[in-house]
């Protein structure tokens, strides 16, 4: 019978693997598409685009279409709102890459300051509440320690991992602010990149410029599940010589 360890790292191994199938499946399907129908229905996708971007372009590339992307990241800090990789879509699909890029650099940044504070202010939410019932998790990423620093990179940098949640969990640790957003940011930038490309090529949604971003995603996800795999393994003795620490601090 499998134990709990064993069920965890057999089920990372196949998600990885479905990551890298997926990216696989994605370079074969470059080949189907030569064919008359698909070519009609990409023409009809692209007027479609176009519209939409004229319309959008209307307003000129203003200060208020700056203001209006950065207020999208403001209200998605608060309430739920677009999914973030929308938003990136969004910026890169109206400006140029060396704009769309920073200014989604400013709007992540933004997000991750909002509920950092909120989480100093309030608390860390269900997060914090559901990382109450496992103590050497909660431990791990309470102490401030590298530890807990390489744990906040992976979180960024893992993918489908709710932003808000992490960033409102982490405002309730002692790790300084600073660090916080730098490591953030690290983790999170290739995601960054690599959805403003999405955005930035969507009138072409079968070529090179707009799959390879997706490829890259699916595989920088199986590497991240076979990591994370061989990283819980190796970190599991300082969890233990956290927990004995507490424990000591407990007794005196």
């Amino acid at each position: 019978m499998y134990s709990t360890e064993t069920k965890r790292s057999r089920t990372l191994r196949i998600l990885a693997l479905i990551c890298f199938l997926g990216a696989l499946a994605l370079i074969v399907l470059f080949r189907l598409f030569s064919s008359e129908h698909f070519l009609q229905w990409h023409s009809k996708y692209y007027e479609t685009l176009t519209r939409y971007q004229e319309w959008v372009r209307g307003y000129g590339d203003s200060p208020l279409v700056f203001a209006i992307i950065l207020f999208n990241y403001i209200i998605k800090a608060v309430i739920p709102w677009f999914p973030l990789p929308f938003m990136m879509f969004l910026s890169g699909m109206i400006f140029e890459s060396k704009i769309a890029v920073p200014l989604n650099i400013i709007g992540c940044m933004l997000l991750f300051t909002i509920k950092f504070v909120w989480g100093k202010k309030w608390g860390g939410g269900n997060a914090e509440k559901i990382l109450m019932h496992y103590d050497k998790a909660h431990l791990f990423i309470g102490e401030g320690n590298i530890g807990s620093k390489m744990t906040l990179f992976f979180l960024r940098a893992f993918p489908f991992i709710p932003v808000n949640s992490v960033s409102q969990l982490y405002g309730t640790t002692i790790i300084p602010f600073w660090q916080y957003l730098i490591i953030s940011l690290l983790g999170f930038s290739y995601k960054i990149y690599s959805y403003t490309m999405i955005g930035r090529n969507l009138f072409n949604p079968f070529s090179y410029s707009f799959l390879n971003p997706i490829i890259f995603l699916l595989l920088i996800t199986g590497l991240m599940l076979l990591t994370i795999n061989t990283l819980i393994s190796a970190t599991s003795p300082l969890i233990k010589k956290l927990q004995q620490r507490k424990d000591s601090k407990n007794n005196e």
